[in-house]
């Protein structure tokens, strides 16, 4: 009997983990691969699914349309799962996928501040950036706005806020 075969998805997921953080990407996949090709709905004790680090590999990569079919297949095992929201929303936007970018991290931003890992500045300046980005300037105020208010000193936010307004007074 072949050894892979024997081995559960627990002890897969966990090996991949490993290898993820190593980092070695071969290694990672190859357990990751394992794990969704004999149990394409498991879910590790702490919630991760593979995946998510099948799409983060891909991302990292620079192979952003596999990263989004990893996302979404995570999304699928899990529709709360927020870093894949997060990594699926990143990479709609290199894609230049504006609508879409926006709709994850607006998914993000609808759970519970106490469920949320990511910090709220953070998502309001994502959802603010992928409205300038669509020149979308009425809504990137907003947004970039309610940035703002979570940081003040945040150089980032006082520009794109700054640009949005100068936007909008001109098209007023």
């Amino acid at each position: 009997m072949d050894k892979k075969n024997t081995r559960s998805s627990a002890d897969l997921f966990n090996e991949g983990l490993k290898y993820f953080h190593k980092p070695d990407g071969v290694g990672a996949v190859r357990a990751f691969e394992a794990i969704v090709e004999n149990d394409p709905a498991y879910r590790h004790e702490d919630g991760d699914n593979p995946y998510f680090y099948l799409g983060k590999i891909a991302e990292i990569e620079g192979r952003i349309d596999d990263a989004i079919g990893f996302y979404s297949s995570a999304l699928v095992v899990d529709p709360y799962d927020e870093e894949s929201l997060i990594g699926r929303g990143s990479c709609y936007t290199v894609k230049k996928n504006h609508e879409k970018a926006v709709a994850d991290f607006k998914k993000v931003l609808a759970f519970p501040p106490e469920n949320r890992n990511a910090p709220l500045k953070d998502l309001l300046y994502v959802v603010a950036e992928n409205y300038r980005q669509q020149k979308d300037f009425s809504s990137a105020l907003f947004w970039g706005e309610k940035a703002l208010a979570e940081d003040p000193e945040n150089s980032r936010h006082q520009e794109l806020v700054a640009e949005a307004r100068k936007m909008v007074s001109r098209h007023s």
